[in-house]
């Protein structure tokens, strides 16, 4: 998740997609304040930080959180021991 700090106050009717949003002035569903944060996808915060129709940037990003990956684990009773030999070249006869 990626958080955000409005910059320009719009209205997103993709509203019911944020999370944790805190706001600073009036609660009015659909409808985000400067200085409100709230939590998004990436795809989310991209499109409200310019990739949109207009270019028109309205948010800014405070945080992004690190996604974690995942551990390889290398269990060496299972690992093999593999030779590789190289190809014998045929000669060719005349």
């Amino acid at each position: 998740m990626i958080k955000c700090e409005v910059i320009k106050q719009f209205n997103f009717a993709r509203f019911d997609e944020l999370k944790n949003i805190k706001r600073k002035s009036v609660d009015i569903k659909g409808k985000l304040l400067v200085g409100d944060e709230f939590e998004c996808t990436k795809e989310i915060a991209e499109y409200l930080a310019g990739k949109n129709p207009l270019n028109e940037i309205v948010v800014k990003v405070i945080e992004v959180e690190p996604v974690e990956e995942p551990k390889v684990v290398i269990d060496e009773n299972v690992v093999k021991e593999i030779v590789i030999e190289p190809k014998k070249s045929k000669k060719k006869k005349k």
